[in-house]
């Protein structure tokens, strides 16, 4: 390209145009960087990556100034240009507050948040943009940009078109390696693209959950299912972001646990469980059904439900929730449940009624109702609100008892200042206060006369000001407190059963393997039953799990 030729390039070349786009591409890939940054080979993937996102914006700005030839070709360009920068401010700016960007998870929480979580996550959400915002990080990426403008604005004009057309090239070479390649890449390069399969994703799963509510699953091989009825009663209490590392009975300094301390002889305490995901939405598929956590192409619909097995092996099945029932898409436990011979939901029946929302001790009665008065074989699912965000709803004014000093004194943590120690005191009070409804299962479970037991783990975890001046979903807090207890005749009728849950205390598993589980306690056999994926079995064998589909720990 001689002088003139480059010249005449720059001179048609928008500089400005080409800046914007190229901040707007490193937003589209943000989620790629970052999930690159964990790996060995992170500095390599990385500088490609940013090459595709030079790339990206010299193919739109050489589309743009060939447009302009055409009326409709130009309009058509102005608007993909458009549709690029929002995306990508989008993709940007939720990988920086959350970790991912414009994803399937994204859109099925955005499907399952209603107006009254929304008005709750507001607050925590500007505390968490304006840390965002002063953060070193954002610094460093704002001095950057500086030095990098003024760089494009110093070099010389030759050199700046030839490293623009080189980076490109390299860029595109780069994208066309990863399509040929991999066989998760090529959506995620183009942000446009990936919306779009999200989207159509999400809709995909709408339309299941209608097809489901209209034609309830058919159970597989139900004549093959047997079962010992090894217990009468099981309460299973699904929590709400409840991290294990704020339990007492954990090794908490604060005494946040005291009716589960009262029983801690006769608790079996798993140290070792993670939650597969670090949303609501995604966990519940694989709580209540044979959903595993690792990465599949199956969907959540195309498997068996643990209430289903239950109910088809002689157990009177329930499901009673505080949490709401968000209409036509809710957070799939709507339709995960469904299956269960009694439902009610005591919180909130529709989405814009969620802050009409209870404590969770409403659910004791109907608890009461069922397991005391009803002599029938049950399975009782207890779905709380727990510690769902904002965490001071979801105590009674009663049962307050930490203070933001308590926090300060008892586990003081340089980023820690009044404000955010207050947070941390009202989760706390919301974990006080599931203890509180736990020490009141128990005592059902040890009324009811029979062989009887409680489950109870946390869906997820979360980081409230934990390891750093952050709060909120965190894949490195997802480990959750998973307990059971055993009342004394249960104890006392299955020896053998007591002894297998004592040794695997230890073991290390996902939360997924519950229905594994619970099909365990039960004495319950089917062709879905895998003794290698049930913590309880001495056939047990330990692998990797899986938190978003990613490695727990490798974040």
């Amino acid at each position: 390209m001689d002088g003139f030729r480059i010249q005449e390039f720059y001179k048609r070349f928008p500089i400005l145009l080409w800046l914007i786009l190229l901040f707007a591409a490193l937003g589209s890939v943000a989620d790629i960087i970052e999930y690159y940054s964990n790996l060995p080979s992170r500095v390599f993937n990385i500088l490609c990556i940013v090459a595709v996102a030079v790339s990206k914006a010299t193919v739109l700005t050489g589309l743009y100034v060939f447009s302009k030839r055409f009326n409709w070709l130009y309009y058509l360009t102005i608007a993909v240009i458009i549709v690029f920068i929002l995306l990508s401010l989008v993709n940007g700016l939720s990988t920086l507050l959350y970790g991912f960007g414009i994803s399937r998870k994204m859109l099925t929480i955005l499907a399952e948040t209603n107006a009254g979580e929304v008005h709750e996550f507001l607050p925590g959400l500007a505390v968490r943009f304006r840390e965002m915002l002063f953060s070193w990080k954002t610094f460093c990426v704002l001095l950057g940009g500086v030095i990098f403008v003024c760089a494009v604005i110093a070099v010389p004009k030759r050199l700046f078109c030839m490293l623009v057309v080189g980076i490109s090239f390299i860029g595109i070479g780069y994208f066309g390696y990863v399509s040929l390649t991999s066989s998760w890449g090529r959506a995620n390069y183009i942000v446009c693209m990936r919306t779009y399969r999200s989207v159509s994703g999400v809709l995909r799963n709408m339309t299941k959950v209608r097809e489901l509510k209209a034609v309830p699953r058919v159970f597989p091989d139900a004549e093959s299912l047997s079962s010992a009825h090894l217990i009468d009663k099981l309460v299973v209490v699904i929590g709400e972001s409840a991290s294990r590392d704020h339990l007492a009975v954990y090794g908490y300094p604060l005494p946040t646990t005291p009716e589960l301390e009262a029983r801690s002889s006769d608790l079996i305490l798993f140290n070792n469980a993670v939650a597969s995901s670090t949303s609501t939405a995604e966990n519940m598929p694989r709580l209540l059904s044979f959903m595993t956590d690792e990465p599949t192409e199956k969907e959540w619909y195309d498997y068996p439900t643990v209430i289903q097995v239950a109910r088809l092996s002689g157990y009177r099945t329930y499901w009673l929730s505080n949490q709401e029932r968000t209409g036509e898409w809710s957070n799939l436990s709507g339709i995960l449940s469904m299956d269960a011979d009694v439902v009610k939901y005591v919180g909130a029946e529709d989405s814009e009624d969620h802050l009409l929302s209870k404590y969770d001790e409403v659910l004791l009665p109907l608890l009461s109702d069922a397991i005391v008065a009803d002599d029938s074989l049950q399975v009782i699912f207890l779905h709380l609100m727990g510690s769902h965000i904002q965490y001071e709803n979801r105590v009674p004014p009663s049962m307050y008892k930490f203070k933001y000093d308590d926090i300060l004194k008892t586990t003081p943590r340089e980023w820690l200042d009044k404000r955010s120690a207050g947070v941390v005191a009202a989760y706390d009070n919301s974990i006080l206060y599931t203890d509180s409804i736990l020490g009141v299962v128990m005592d059902m479970v040890d009324s009811v006369g029979k062989p009887a037991v409680m489950v109870y783990l946390s869906d997820h975890g979360e980081n409230v000001y934990d390891d750093r001046k952050y709060n909120g979903r965190d894949p490195k807090f997802t480990e959750v407190p998973f307990i059971i207890y055993m009342n004394a005749i249960c104890r006392n009728a299955n020896p053998i059963l007591a002894e297998e849950m004592r040794d695997a205390r230890s073991r290390k598993f996902s939360t997924s393997e519950l229905p594994q589980m619970i099909m365990h306690l039960t004495g319950t056999r089917h062709a879905l039953y895998d003794s290698v994926r049930d913590p309880l079995s001495s056939f047990f064998r330990e692998r990797p799990r899986y938190v978003d589909g990613k490695p727990f720990g490798s974040e």
